[in-house]
């Protein structure tokens, strides 16, 4: 029987998020070049870290909703969670009753009408 010591699954876990983070230094990069241009590869792993921090504090956990979670904090800002410029993305963040997946489709959702100007 194979026991997995906390350690063991503790660097697992860490190699894992550190795989994360690489693939999305080259995904925030090649999808967003303006947003990212001006910003240092550690400018940008730091924003990662601190978007994925706060994606978890709304219990926004799944890979794919992180994702978008970090892809928004490109286009509106680190804080879009909190600005009073993105306040509608906060009202989703903040409902406690949806899930992160939930919440991320309502936020792609009310973006997609706004650059459709139905908003």
């Amino acid at each position: 029987m194979l026991v997995i010591r906390e350690e063991q699954m503790s660097a697992l876990s860490q190699a894992m998020l550190k795989q994360f983070e690489d693939q999305m230094v080259v995904h925030l990069s090649s999808n967003f070049p303006d947003e990212t241009r001006e910003i240092s590869e550690g400018e940008l792993r730091a924003l990662i870290q601190e978007g994925i921090e706060q994606a978890e504090q709304y219990q926004i956990t799944l890979e794919d909703d992180v994702r978008r979670y970090l892809e928004f904090m490109v286009m509106y800002g680190h804080n879009f969670d909190t600005s009073p410029d993105t306040a509608w993305a906060g009202e989703f963040l903040h409902a406690k009753e949806l899930d992160g997946t939930a919440k991320m489709d309502l936020i792609d959702e009310r973006e997609l009408e706004m650059v459709r100007g139905l908003v």
